[in-house]
């Protein structure tokens, strides 16, 4: 447990190799530690931003889940290793029985978190040496009262197959499903304002989707429906701990599901 964040990734690395960013990878966590982790491949979405809509082959990976820490505290190369983190893929666009993922996450001294882990090479099979360099991006604080705040909704039906979950930090909101197989991801960002105030309003494209108080649908893939929408909308009020969402009149959204408030944090 800990204060929500925005993580956004800065490079990957498979030992030896040099280090690239082909993605943009953004990882959204609560308080309790449920989370969202979308991969989009930047050139295929600079190719498909203009087209009606993208395409899954923009999703280089995306998951969602819990996870989990042990504190540690051993130094090397003026980093501390701050934790042995694993995370628990409750929802994999890969797999249904996802491998293990995990790995010890090392602060350095300008603040970024590097993770350091093994993984299956993609090309050769064999155990590797990964790392991952991360960097928190600050939280926007938003509404009346400028407080911060993060939400988590899941969506759980066995007989329909369909594990669904959204997480909104600040002005960042990710949500992914999966329902019979078929895979729908979103991913909404808050644009910043002008300098008198007002919302900037640049022109989006066709792939994205404008909604009021400044929130931009920048990636949708997959028929399924999810929630960002009205999570973002939703300025004004508590909606409650365990709450069950479906259908909500004021806000247009219908689901065919049921969606559960697992988690409700404002600071």
């Amino acid at each position: 447990m800990g204060v929500p964040t925005v993580t956004e990734r800065k490079h990957f690395r498979l030992v030896p190799g040099e280090p690239y960013e082909p993605t943009s990878t953004i990882v959204l966590t609560s308080k309790d530690s449920y989370f969202v982790d979308v991969r989009l491949l930047r050139e295929r979405y600079e190719d498909e931003k203009n087209e009606e809509s993208f395409t899954e082959a923009c999703v280089e990976w995306a998951f969602a889940g819990r996870s989990s820490i042990k504190p540690q505290g051993a130094r090397e190369n003026g980093m501390v290793k701050l934790s042995h983190t694993v995370w628990d893929h409750w929802i994999d666009s890969k797999s249904d029985n996802p491998d293990p993922d995990e790995g010890d996450m090392w602060v350095r001294k300008d603040g970024d978190v590097l993770e350091r882990g093994k993984q299956t090479h993609p090309v050769t099979g064999e155990e590797t040496e990964y790392e991952e360099l991360w960097h928190d991006l600050e939280v926007d604080a938003m509404g009346k009262k400028q407080n911060r705040n993060s939400l988590v909704l899941r969506a759980d039906n066995p007989e329909r197959d369909v594990r669904g979950m959204a997480v909104k930090v600040g002005g960042w909101c990710q949500a992914i499903t999966k329902a019979g197989g078929a895979l729908t991801v979103e991913r909404w960002e808050r644009k910043a304002t002008d300098s008198t105030g007002d919302e900037a309003q640049p022109e989006a494209s066709k792939a994205e989707e404008r909604t009021r108080n400044g929130w931009v649908r920048t990636f949708r893939v997959g028929k399924g429906t999810l929630p960002c929408e009205y999570m973002c909308s939703h300025t004004s009020g508590k909606i409650g701990l365990n709450t069950t969402l479906s259908y909500q009149t004021d806000e247009e959204w219908t689901s065919a599901t049921d969606w559960k408030v697992l988690e409700e944090y404002y600071w």
